[in-house]
């Protein structure tokens, strides 16, 4: 959408506020200083462990503080939203093998979701020794997207990232770099870190972005150098990914690149991905960071890739279990409804009810992760408190290094007792997905933007009344989408600058005057991008659909390569029109309400 000339002009036309940026993610197992967050820590003496796939959101949180428009649904994603938090539930007994699960249940309160009646959460937990496994000599191979939609911003931020890792690896560790544009190239030979750290960033220095983006190629030669050099040096060996995932040149199928990510750590080499952009791809990068071997991170700010290399360079790099099977049969009486944790494509139905997630991987992490799922009851089974059990859990892995099969069993039974804190946490963070997903489908699915509105405000109020600490940027976010809802819908107290945006969407011609080329009953949608297109509904023209653009301010609107100017005035359902010359008037009510 364009903004009129200066002299009519508001200053800012995105809505919202700038992220900032939280200090540095907790290193593992170290607890946090803050007093309020260290009376809701759980003591977990057992190793942090969280499963691949992505481990934030910020993106979807750059669009939502930054942007002007509702983000788009799959921009949001539950695994991302949970990786952020420490979600660690206490250990029932010691855990002695390399992964270990713990579920506790709770009452449901999901108000998107009203039949389910329990909320269970599986911990994961590990014996594994953080400090001797992040101290293993480390081989990266870096593959630096450096394509022309990498320019500005983008590419410094991918190199900063790069610098960052450099900056973190120890003098035994030893770095390759792969560039890929229209061309892909070696441009640094796997080369030990100690006496050549200058020299390598230098080189990182020097990367400009051109050119088009054939990504097949990098992965290609990044898989190949990584191969040589694991075979070579019999070390831990990793590939990290940096880059927007917009390819257009070559194989751009992301089937092929889940092929490449799949057959690589099959050979003993994982990858992470590292986004740059508020266009990168994220649906492409959570298909490859979700198969064995990956992650997925993503920088939003200047000040992200230090925080994010210094806490978490070497959990991101450090897989401790492969091909994690977990299997959750319900009790008799009880149904499983739904799985929060993971992508929709792990998850397989089993007999009996039961459901079996698959996860590639599981990585150190200064996050305790694991995954969350609801039940209602199908038959009115019903047991006093902590006496019949809600679930079975079984789980099978093998050893990251030496290949050894693993597994783990617990029983969750049904609440009775204080309900572990963080499992609160995470379904006030489920609650927060489900509505926020649910709100930005029918806005953008159904365009019901009152609908959106009112679920978003149900959610700010509640959040607004949680008791958790670090939920702050949570009421920040849900906030800005609330504003940005209310002027799309019309509704709620809409501060000036944001009060163009409630023009947006299709609306019905219900009346005119001294316009002839509209007619009663005619459709007029606004988009955001700034176009008006007009369909007729009867006479001669029926069905033809007229084309213009727009630019708007928060009082006025005009026609673009036209003399009209409208004066607009939103009031819930309904937008007038008035010509400034007194003459035209257009009415309209939204389509939808």
């Amino acid at each position: 959408m364009k903004l009129l000339d200066p002299k009519i002009a508001f200053a800012g036309l995105a809505a919202g506020v700038l992220l900032t940026a939280d200090a540095g993610l907790l290193a593992q197992n170290q607890m946090p200083e803050d007093e309020e967050a260290r009376e809701q820590t759980i003591i977990v003496t057992a190793t942090r462990l969280r499963q691949s796939g992505s481990q934030d959101i910020k993106q979807f949180r750059s669009l939502s503080l930054d942007g002007e428009f509702l983000p788009r649904p799959e921009s949001l994603t539950i695994e991302g939203l949970l990786g952020e938090y420490d979600l660690a539930l206490p250990s029932k007994s010691e855990c002695d093998q390399l992964f270990c699960i713990a579920g506790y249940a709770a009452e449901a309160n999901l108000p998107t979701r009203p039949q389910d009646e329990y909320f269970v959460g599986l911990g994961f937990e590990s014996n594994a020794d953080a400090d001797a496994l992040q101290k293993e000599p480390l081989s990266l191979i870096a593959v630096i997207d450096r394509s022309g939609s990498m320019s500005g911003e983008k590419i410094a931020r991918a190199k900063e990232g790069l610098l960052q890792a450099i900056s973190m690896m120890r003098d035994g560790d030893r770095l390759g770099i792969v560039e890929f544009g229209t061309e892909t190239n070696l441009l640094l030979p796997v080369t030990d870190i100690g006496g050549n750290r200058e020299m390598i960033a230098e080189t990182i220095s020097a990367i400009e972005a051109e050119g088009s983006t054939f990504m097949e190629a990098g992965l290609r030669l990044g898989f190949e150098t990584a191969f040589a050099e694991l075979e070579q040096s019999g070390r831990k060996t990793r590939m990290m990914l940096l880059t927007d995932e917009k390819p257009n040149v070559g194989n751009t199928d992301p089937d092929g690149f889940m092929g490449q990510a799949v057959s690589g750590s099959r050979r003993g080499v994982g990858m992470t991905t590292i986004g740059v952009g508020r266009d990168f791809d994220n649906a492409l990068a959570m298909q490859l960071s979700s198969v064995r071997g990956g992650n997925l991170f993503y920088l939003a700010t200047d000040a992200d890739a230090p925080a994010l290399f210094q806490s978490e360079f070497f959990n991101m790099v450090t897989e401790v279990a492969h091909d994690v099977t977990i299997t959750m049969t319900p009790s008799a009486g009880y149904k499983l409804n739904a799985v929060y944790g993971v992508p929709n494509e792990v998850l397989t139905q089993a007999p009996a009810g039961a459901i079996t997630v698959t996860i590639g991987s599981a990585f150190l992490s200064s996050n305790g992760g694991g995954i969350f799922t609801s039940l209602e009851t199908t038959d009115g089974a019903s047991a006093p408190p902590n006496e019949q059990p809600l679930m079975s859990v079984a789980v099978s892995y093998t050893d990251a290094r030496s290949g050894a099969a693993g597994s783990n069993s617990d029983t969750v039974m049904l609440p009775g007792g204080e309900v572990p804190q963080n499992l609160k946490l995470a379904q006030a963070l489920v609650d927060e997905y489900l509505s926020l997903s649910g709100a930005l489908e029918l806005y953008h699915a159904k365009g019901d933007a009152p609908g959106a509105y009112r679920m978003i405000s149900g959610l700010s109020e509640r959040l607004g009344g949680a008791e958790f600490a670090g939920i702050g940027k949570e009421r920040e976010m849900v906030a800005g989408l609330l504003g940005r809802a209310g002027a799309l819908a019309g509704q709620g107290d809409v501060p000036a600058e944001m009060r163009h945006l409630g023009v947006i969407g299709r609306w019905e011609v219900t009346r005119q005057r001294g316009l002839n080329d509209v007619l009663r009953g005619d459709t007029v949608e606004l988009t955001g991008d700034g176009e008006l297109i007009t369909e007729r509904k009867s006479g001669p023209e029926a069905g033809r659909e007229v084309y213009q653009t727009f630019q708007i301010n928060e009082d006025q609107m005009h026609i673009n390569y036209t003399d009209l100017v409208f004066y607009y005035r939103l009031k819930g359902e309904k937008l007038q029109l008035r010509g400034k010359n007194g003459k035209t008037k257009l009415f309209l009510k939204r389509i939808g309400s």
